[in-house]
């Protein structure tokens, strides 16, 4: 959870502050749009395949449901030869409005509609010193290093747990590893997409949906995976593999479904930060694996320690998800909340059930199952921060922040369950050898 945090970081840096534009397409007048408008100064380009028969013939009509709200500055048409529009808007009060475009065009006297885009939905947030998202990262990156050496630790004391000849075993017999990649590359996207068709949403945030679904494990699988009982060393050899394995499958997902969804334009696959993710995972683990041969006192020790120091980055990573996710949750209507619920229970579903019907034993089970339900969702936010406009970018970003957040809940209230049920099986042991039967 905590190295989910640290690559987001990395990117708002980058991403958040850069100006991107917000398309719309005179073609696409079918397709629901959706702009999602974060800074006081925004802009829209409108494009059209309509050629006039003079130059300057052709001009742009808009009209604002709630001008209290979003404001027209100007309307600039970007070339003589193609029908290209600029609408510059200056946001006023938050909210949610309609935007209609008509393309018009004036021969002589006459004019006559040649086009026209209506009831363009626009969601208004409007950057203030309370948004959390914004003014959080500055103190969540204080937090960050704060908590640095304590996940370095944490991932450390996990490699002196890991049991060498468990590594033989799964090169033995690797399906635990080849469902996994089935889940997660094959299973999740599709589902993802097929929930996205069902609930109608939009093409933008239906990727941010379907990429957050063919991410690889997160680091929180393996913590899961210790907490719930299940087989560490498995987990970890799963999270390394299926976050190599992305390299591969997160492009090729990206471009079957951004087409299948009518996407077009360049994605961008975040290679740099899967593979810093794989080395911050890989580092760590490796010095606590030489710790243990080399000074099995000392290993002893971190593997005293592992469990409280889970239970304290756990929540910290839960609750400074909900920090930086705030202004996402401000966007999210019913259906991607629905969805952000689904995604996790789905690949946990899956996970226990496949392994389940392989024979599997019970701790492999439940690490396959984790593995398939808590997924590195914030690799998903880089792609479409990076590959998308503004208001695109920002409302597809809704999709991994809401699947972490209900992922980190979810996990949490499985977590709690089990320890209660232990704790239940506990005491009826101990009132039976109390009270034996006669």
């Amino acid at each position: 959870m905590i190295r989910k945090l640290f690559i987001v970081l990395l990117l708002s840096s980058v991403t958040l502050g850069e100006a991107k534009k917000s398309f719309l397409s005179f073609p696409d007048v079918e397709k629901t749009e959706i702009l999602f408008f974060t800074k006081t100064e925004e802009t829209v380009v409108v494009r059209s395949s309509y050629r006039g028969k003079q130059p300057n013939s052709s001009y742009l009509f808009v009209q604002l449901e709630d001008p209290k709200m979003l404001q027209v500055v100007n309307v600039t048409k970007t070339s003589l030869d193609v029908t290209n529009f600029t609408i510059n808007l200056v946001t006023v009060e938050d909210g949610e409005t309609h935007l209609t475009v008509q393309l018009w065009d004036s021969t002589g006297r006459q004019e006559r509609l040649i086009e026209e885009i209506k009831n363009v939905k626009v969601r208004v947030l409007k950057p203030s010193q309370d948004n959390l998202f914004q003014a959080s990262s500055p103190i969540d990156g204080n937090i960050l290093m704060l908590f640095l050496p304590m996940i370095l630790l944490n991932k450390c004391a996990f490699g002196c747990k890991i049991e060498l000849q468990a590594f033989q075993t799964v090169r033995k017999r690797p399906l635990p590893i080849i469902l996994g990649a089935i889940i997660q590359f094959f299973l999740m996207p599709f589902c993802g997409f097929l929930l996205t068709q069902i609930l109608a949403l939009p093409e933008a945030q239906a990727f941010g949906f379907v990429m957050t679904c063919t991410c690889p494990g997160g680091g929180g699988g393996y913590l899961f995976a210790l907490l719930l009982e299940g087989d560490v060393t498995l987990a970890i050899l799963m999270t390394c593999t299926s976050t190599l394995l992305a390299l591969i499958a997160m492009p090729a997902n990206s471009y079957i479904y951004s087409r299948m969804l009518g996407l077009s334009g360049t994605l961008y696959v975040p290679v740099s930060k899967i593979m810093s993710t794989l080395l911050f995972i890989l580092i760590p683990i490796s010095v606590g694996m030489l710790i243990k041969r080399r000074s099995p006192e000392k290993a002893s020790f971190l593997e005293r320690i592992i469990r409280p120091l889970s239970f304290i980055l756990m929540f910290v990573g839960i609750s400074l998800t909900f920090r930086m996710g705030f202004v996402f949750l401000k966007t999210v209507n019913l259906e991607v909340l629905l969805l952000g619920l689904l995604v996790p229970l789905l690949g946990l579903s899956f996970g226990y059930f496949l392994a389940k019907i392989s024979m599997l034993p019970l701790p492999v089970c439940k690490t396959v199952a984790i593995e398939g339900g808590v997924l590195n969702s914030f690799l998903a936010f880089a792609i479409v921060q990076l590959s998308f406009s503004q208001s695109d970018a920002d409302l597809a970003s809704a999709a991994p922040f809401t699947v972490a957040m209900c992922c980190g809940c979810e996990m949490l209230l499985i977590l709690l369950l089990y320890k209660a049920k232990k704790r239940c099986i506990l005491i009826m042991e101990e009132k039976r050898k109390k009270n034996p039967p006669i």
